[in-house]
């Protein structure tokens, strides 16, 4: 992910934190202004506006999303030699474990703003719900193409699951994270998701 500098980033850093815990209507730009240290014109040194603000969140956060995908040679050999189950358990686990404190509040934010915010509900659509199963399904069909999963199943409906389940199972995470638990359990509730999923994908015998 794209780095900031200096009074940005803090300024940045600042509003992610005061909208997941109070809304992005919630917080103006004075109060961002004082959280930085900064004077409230200041702040239109390095964003445009609030909603400027808000756009490098969406912004930052899919090239978040795009870091965690493996490269296509290292998705090629994997889809090759590793149990098809193997491949989305170690994606989703990766996304766990890789995730930072301001991923998290990103995707709090984006989650929330979803309900007031036209931008947000868009996103979510793109690029939380419609981009990943693009991808799952695309995995999936390489899979069954061959001959390591079923190609008599809904492969699409397959790759919605899993990222359904993903994003719910995410949203505890978030849950937890607010009230100070850990991810251990949410690294085996996506276990057992991609071992329900793959129960019906994966031939028998």
């Amino acid at each position: 992910m794209k780095r900031l500098s200096g009074t940005r980033e803090k300024i940045f850093d600042v509003a992610i934190d005061m909208f997941s815990r109070h809304g992005y209507n919630g917080v103006s730009v004075r109060k961002i202004a004082y959280g930085a240290g900064i004077k409230e014109s200041s702040i239109y040194n390095h964003f445009r506006n609030k909603e400027d603000i808000l756009n490098h969140i969406f912004d930052c956060f899919q090239e978040g999303m795009q870091a965690q995908k493996p490269d296509q040679k290292e998705l090629e050999y994997e889809i090759e030699f590793m149990a098809p189950r193997e491949i989305f358990r170690l994606l989703f686990i990766k996304y766990v474990k890789n995730r930072t404190s301001r991923i998290d509040k990103m995707a709090l934010i984006i989650l929330m703003e979803q309900y007031i915010n036209q931008k947000a509900r868009n996103f979510v659509k793109e690029f939380m719900l419609k981009e990943p199963a693009d991808y799952y399904e695309a995995i999936l069909r390489t899979m069954a193409a061959k001959g390591k999963i079923r190609d008599d199943t809904d492969l699409r409906i397959a790759a919605e699951e899993l990222n359904y389940g993903f994003m719910g199972i995410i949203l505890d995470l978030l849950v937890a994270v607010q009230e100070g638990g850990d991810h251990t359990v949410v690294i085996q509730k996506l276990s057992d998701h991609v071992d329900f999923v793959f129960e019906r994908l994966e031939k028998q015998g």
